[in-house]
């Protein structure tokens, strides 16, 4: 897996095929992994050696939503969930579902947009700023789980 790997966990193959050509209009060597449960991606993580570059994920995907999701990055003893950029989006999200998102310490929520150059234009910037942005190491196997209530 490549270092600068975006995870997408969105069932929506039609959304997989927007991010897939915007990714590509993007100046950048990003690979985009598709996972269509919050399971497949939790499993990959398990499973390599270091995190991705982002995770972004639905709110509504099959099985265990995004929130579950997150919270077992949290609690995870694992300190390469916790290093990664975990940012949620979804098609429409209520006021109380975007409070709930930064309670679990996401790195930021957005509304997919219809508009072709308006979400490149997100992607973009959400890509520039993690590229900037000073990160723990996405290789370290175990630390303290974080303790939520």
């Amino acid at each position: 897996m490549k270092n600068n790997s975006i995870w997408i966990v969105d069932d929506d193959t039609d959304d997989q095929e927007f991010i897939r050509d915007i990714l590509s209009d993007l100046d950048g060597d990003y690979e985009a992994v598709f996972f269509n449960t919050a399971k497949e991606c939790v499993r990959a993580l398990e499973r390599e050696k270091s995190a991705p570059f982002i995770i972004m994920c639905d709110l509504n995907i099959p099985g265990i939503d995004g929130f579950a999701l997150r919270e077992m990055f949290l609690k995870s003893p694992n300190r390469k969930f916790h290093s990664v950029p975990f940012i949620f989006w979804s098609s429409y999200a209520s006021d109380k579902q975007i409070e709930r998102a930064y309670r679990l310490r996401a790195h930021g929520f957005f509304i997919k947009d219809p508009d072709f150059n308006v979400w490149k234009e997100s992607f973009a910037a959400i890509i520039n700023y993690w590229q900037k942005s000073k990160m723990p190491s996405k290789n370290e196997a175990y630390d303290e789980p974080l303790q939520i209530n």
